[in-house]
C-alpha cells in the first residue's frame, strides 16, 4: 500500500478580503472632516452612533488554514471485506504548530473526485506523542479522530482547539472495505484540518481527545451474532476534571445508538439514533456530534459510560462493528 502526498493550503483569499475590507473602511473614515468624527449610515440611510462592528467570522476565517492528508491509494475489487489486521498506514507530521478547530473526511479518488463513503469502513488518527488517558498499560498514542463510513465532520465549538506541535507524529490507521458489485481503483482516504496557526495572536482554549470504547487500548470492534440485538457498555473512571464540548458517534451498519451518561447520572447526557437506508446500511446519527460550549461537567474520578446498541437483523455476523465515541474535553476554568 503507498501514502500519497500532503498538500496544503491556507485561505489567503479571505484574508486578503479582509485587508481589502479594512483598507476601505479607514478611506472612508478618512473622508469626513478633520474636526468632527467620521459618519456611519445604517442600512436604512440613518446615521449611526458608532462605527460598524467587526465581523468575527470574517477575522476568524482570515487566520484559517486547510490542510489536507491522503491515505492510499488502493485498489479495491468488488465485494473487498475490511482487513482490520492490515490497516494502510501513514505518519506525518505538521510544518508548524497548529490549533485544529474541526476536520473533515472523504473517500477520493485520484482526481480528487469524492467516492461513495462505504468503501471506508474505519479510520481512527493518533497523536504518537500522547498517552491515551483510558489505557494504563502503554497505549501507542491517544485517538484524536475517528471516522466510518457517515463521514462526520466535526467542529469545535468557537474558542477551543486542539493543538499539534511540528514536532508531533500523527498516524493514521484505515481500513477500506468495498460491499458494492464495481471494482474501484486509486481509492484514498482524505482528510482535511481546519486549523489556525499557534502563536500569539490565537487565542485558543485546549481540548483532550478521548476515544471511549470497549477496548480503547487495542479498538477492537465488536462482534454481533446474525439476528442479535446487541447491547455493549463500557464505563470509565475519569483521570481529570474537565467539560466536554463536542461528542461524536462511531457506528457500522446494522447500529441502532450510541450514547454517555456522565457521574452519578442515570439519564444519557447525550443519545444519537442511528439513520437506516432500507438495506440497514449507516447512512447517519441523528444528533451528531453533539456539541456544546459550556460543556457536560465532569469531576476527577467520575465515571463516563459509553452505550451502544446494534440491531444485527441479517442472517450473517457482523465482525468488525465499531462502538465508540469520541468525546473533546476542555479544562475546567
Amino acid at each position: 500500500m503507498k501514502a500519497a502526498m500532503k498538500v496544503i493550503f491556507a485561505n489567503n483569499i479571505k484574508w486578503i478580503w479582509a485587508v481589502n475590507l479594512i483598507a476601505i473602511i479607514i478611506f472612508v473614515a478618512g473622508c469626513g472632516s478633520a474636526d468632527s468624527p467620521p459618519d456611519f449610515l445604517t442600512p436604512d440611510g440613518g446615521q449611526a452612533g458608532e462605527g460598524p462592528p467587526v465581523n468575527e467570522q470574517l477575522a476568524s476565517e482570515a487566520w484559517q488554514q486547510r490542510l489536507v492528508y491522503h491515505v492510499g491509494p488502493v485498489d479495491l475489487p468488488a465485494g473487498t471485506q475490511p482487513m482490520l489486521d492490515q490497516p494502510v498506514t501513514i505518519r506525518f507530521q505538521t510544518d508548524e504548530p497548529i490549533w485544529v478547530t474541526g476536520f473533515e473526511p472523504r473517500v477520493v479518488d485520484a482526481d480528487g473526485s469524492e467516492l461513495p463513503a462505504e468503501l471506508l469502513h474505519q479510520a481512527i488518527i493518533s497523536n504518537m506523542h500522547e498517552d491515551n488517558s483510558l489505557c494504563g498499560g502503554g497505549s501507542g498514542g491517544n485517538p484524536i479522530f475517528i471516522v466510518t463510513s457517515m463521514l462526520t465532520p466535526v467542529e469545535l465549538p468557537e474558542a477551543y482547539g486542539y493543538p499539534i506541535l511540528s514536532t508531533d507524529p500523527i498516524d493514521a490507521q484505515v481500513v477500506f472495505t468495498n460491499p458494492t458489485d464495481k471494482s474501484y481503483a486509486g481509492v484514498s482516504f482524505e482528510l482535511t484540518l481546519v486549523a489556525r496557526p499557534m502563536n500569539e495572536f490565537t487565542q485558543v482554549s485546549d481540548v483532550k481527545p478521548v476515544l471511549v470504547e470497549p477496548d480503547p487500548c487495542t479498538h477492537e470492534p465488536i462482534k454481533v451474532e446474525p439476528g442479535e440485538f446487541a447491547e455493549k457498555t463500557a464505563t470509565y473512571q475519569m483521570p481529570a476534571a474537565g467539560k466536554i464540548v463536542v461528542a461524536q458517534g462511531a457506528l457500522q451498519n446494522y447500529g441502532a445508538a450510541v450514547e454517555l451518561t456522565a457521574g452519578s447520572e442515570t439519564t444519557p447526557f447525550w443519545r444519537a439514533e442511528a439513520e437506516l437506508d432500507e438495506a440497514h446500511n449507516l447512512t447517519g446519527l441523528s444528533d451528531n456530534p453533539f456539541s456544546d460550549p459550556k460543556g457536560i461537567q465532569i469531576k476527577q474520578g467520575d465515571s463516563l459510560m459509553l452505550g451502544v446498541t446494534y440491531d444485527n437483523t441479517s442472517d450473517k455476523w457482523i465482525d468488525g462493528a465499531t462502538a465508540a465515541a469520541m468525546v473533546y474535553m476542555a479544562p475546567v476554568e
